[in-house]
C-alpha cells in the first residue's frame, strides 16, 4: 500500500496542476467558477513594487517553465509562529517560460475584501488575485475567476497552495535563498 500512496498523491498534484493552468476559451459557459473577470475589482491589487526584496521562498519546475514566489518576511515569521497570514500580505509568483519572463501573478489579503466581490462571485477568504503581463501591465485577458478555482482547495491553508513551503523556509538563510517546491501555484 505505502508503494501506491506516492503514486496517487503524484497523479493528484498533476491533475490538480492542469485544473489550475487549464485556459479552456471554447468553454461558454457562465458557472461561478468561469465569471467574467469585469465582475471582479481588477483595481483593487496593484503590481507590488520591490516584491523581488522580498523572500524568494519556493521554486517550482515544470518543463520549460519555472515559478519564482515571492512575500514578506513578516508573511512567513506569521505562518511559521501558527497565525494567521496577515493582513496586507501580498504573494508575487514571477512564471517564466523558456527563461524568459512571461507573466507575474499576484495575491493579495486585505481585511474585507472577501466581501468586494458581488455576492453570486467565488470568495477566498480576504484574499484577491490579479495577473500581470511580464512587462507588468494589467493582463485584462486573464480569466482571474480561475484563481478563485484554483485556490478554492486551499481552504485549510487560508488558499495559498505553498502554506507548507512558507512553514518550512529558512529565515535564518540569506533573502535570496529558495526551497525547490512540489506544488505549481501560490
Amino acid at each position: 500500500m505505502k508503494k501506491l500512496l506516492f503514486p496517487i498523491l503524484a497523479l493528484v498534484v498533476a491533475l490538480t496542476l492542469i485544473a489550475c493552468n487549464r485556459n479552456d476559451d471554447t468553454n461558454d459557459t457562465n458557472e461561478t467558477s468561469q465569471q467574467d473577470p469585469s465582475e471582479y475589482d481588477r483595481k483593487l491589487v496593484k503590481f507590488p513594487d520591490n516584491y523581488d526584496k522580498g523572500v524568494n521562498y519556493a521554486t517550482v519546475n515544470r518543463g520549460n517553465v519555472r515559478e519564482e514566489a515571492y512575500t514578506s518576511r513578516e508573511a512567513i515569521e506569521a505562518v511559521q509562529n501558527g497565525q494567521p497570514i496577515p493582513s496586507g500580505t501580498v504573494i508575487t509568483l514571477e512564471i517564466y517560460e523558456d527563461e524568459e519572463l512571461s507573466e507575474i501573478f499576484v495575491m493579495e489579503k486585505r481585511d474585507g475584501w472577501g466581501d468586494q466581490n458581488p455576492p453570486d462571485t467565488p470568495r477566498n477568504g480576504d484574499w484577491l488575485y490579479q495577473e500581470f503581463n511580464g512587462d507588468r501591465s494589467v493582463d485584462y485577458e486573464e480569466d482571474i475567476g480561475r484563481c478563485f478555482t484554483c485556490h478554492a482547495n486551499q481552504e485549510r491553508d487560508d488558499f495559498v497552495n505553498t502554506l507548507d513551503e512558507m512553514k518550512s523556509y529558512e529565515l535564518t538563510g540569506s533573502k535570496d535563498s529558495s526551497t525547490e517546491s512540489r506544488f505549481a501555484g501560490i
